[in-house]
């Protein structure tokens, strides 16, 4: 950190004290973003206790442009902070920090982030904190604040029809937290740290295609492989289908601090639009000697089709997604986009054999104001009713009323 924060104010004083580096303070953008949010999860189990959290948050960042030198250096800062509205319950919701030592409650939340950034041609290095979207390692942004990670990231797109992506993180802060902890695995036996995870990856698009992969090491704990083939089809004018083919394979690497691991995800989605309507057919199968090894603190894999309030990523488990979304466009709704969604996963590996069941059904509702004193305003809500043999039945909500603007 001392390091981060060495580099980070050289960088600052350099470009903000020389005149020549005009750009970085003329293309310097900012943006504020205000969510307020109510999430409660009602548990079909008597003894176990709901959870709830209505908080407001507000983020701020300020992204630079970047100096005229020949390695182009720019900075980016931000500021995200929630305050709990609701009465504290004293209990693990997942939402907003939690002491287990004092068994309290967090009032509030900050988190606090700069990235150095360096640029040459179309070949770009961020340093500092990172919001990684990709397939082996991804952001969780749809509670109140965001995952973030620590480390760095590098991005080209000289070659053409391709972007090249070599990354090392080294620690993660959950959506809950505002501290940075080492990587571990939410299903590991051992809870063993690694400190760092490694990554590199290639996507390559051609002819309305795209394909994907990915390589990630998990220091002394796992190797990951991930290959994607994306085909996208134009029918007609108004008739488009997206179908997307994915791999992931897991295995165990250097000291094996978790044991040993051997997983492999082979899931497929097809979205087939026409107009206003889009129809979706998702499935995923899960195989190997353990289930899908997921990174700990709210880092979510949204690259295998059939994930949403549940994970549908149990050892052996095959899962099926139906889907339907429409967008009101060109209608009295104009802004107004809903998507109705339902899996069936079965197969789960338990103590008594294959016989595991989860399902779940997901109604999601977002209306974005078109007026324009309005500009930016947004309201969304999430209802899921979710059913596990192996675990527990809940009911869900995820209220937002959200507002961006930038300046």
């Amino acid at each position: 950190m001392k390091l981060k924060t060495i580099l980070l104010g050289i960088l600052a004083s350099y470009c903000l004290n020389s005149a020549t580096h005009a750009d970085f303070i003329k293309d310097t953008t900012a943006n504020l973003y205000l969510k307020n949010f109510y999430f409660d999860r009602n548990f079909d189990d008597a003894h176990s206790k709901d959870l709830n959290n209505w908080s407001q948050a507000a983020t701020f960042n300020l992204n630079s442009g970047y100096t005229d030198t020949p390695v182009q250096l720019g900075l980016d800062l931000s500021a995200r902070y929630a305050y709990r509205l609701s009465s504290a319950k004293n209990i693990v919701d997942n939402i907003m920090p939690y002491d287990a030592v004092k068994q309290q409650q967090a009032q509030d939340q900050l988190k606090l982030g700069a990235t150095a950034k360096f640029k040459y041609g179309k070949t770009e290095l961020k340093i500092g904190e990172v919001m990684p979207k990709l397939p082996i390692v991804h952001t969780d942004a749809v509670m109140q604040l965001p995952t973030t990670f620590l480390g760095g990231i590098l991005e080209s797109t000289d070659l053409a029809n391709s972007k090249i992506t070599v990354g090392r993180l080294n620690k993660v802060s959950g959506r809950n937290t505002e501290d940075y902890f080492k990587f571990h695995l939410v299903n590991g036996k051992n809870k063993a740290q690694a400190d760092a995870l490694d990554f590199a990856g290639i996507d390559y698009d051609f002819n309305k295609q795209q394909v994907r992969y990915f390589y990630a090491k998990l220091e002394d704990i796992y190797d990951q492989h991930f290959l994607s083939y994306e085909l996208r089809h134009d029918f007609s004018k108004k008739t488009h289908l997206k179908s997307n083919f994915y791999i992931f394979d897991t295995k165990e690497s250097g000291n094996a601090l978790e044991g040993n691991i051997d997983n492999q995800v082979y899931a497929t989605i097809h979205m087939l639009n026409h107009g206003n309507h889009t129809f979706g057919l998702g499935y995923k199968y899960v195989t190997g000697d353990n289930a899908f090894p997921l990174l700990a603190n709210w880092v979510p894999q949204v690259y295998s089709a059939n994930w949403s309030v549940g994970t549908f990523m149990q050892q052996d488990e095959r899962s099926l997604q139906i889907r339907y979304d429409y967008d009101f466009k060109d209608t009295p709704l104009n802004g107004l986009k809903s998507i109705i969604r339902y899996y069936n996963g079965d197969h789960i590996k338990t103590a008594t054999g294959n016989n595991g069941t989860e399902k779940e059904f997901d109604l999601i509702l977002t209306y974005d104001f078109q007026q324009q004193k309005f500009k930016g305003l947004g309201i969304s809500w999430l209802y899921a009713d979710y059913k596990n043999s192996v675990s527990r039945d809940y009911i869900e909500n995820r209220i937002a009323l959200y507002y961006n603007h930038t300046f």
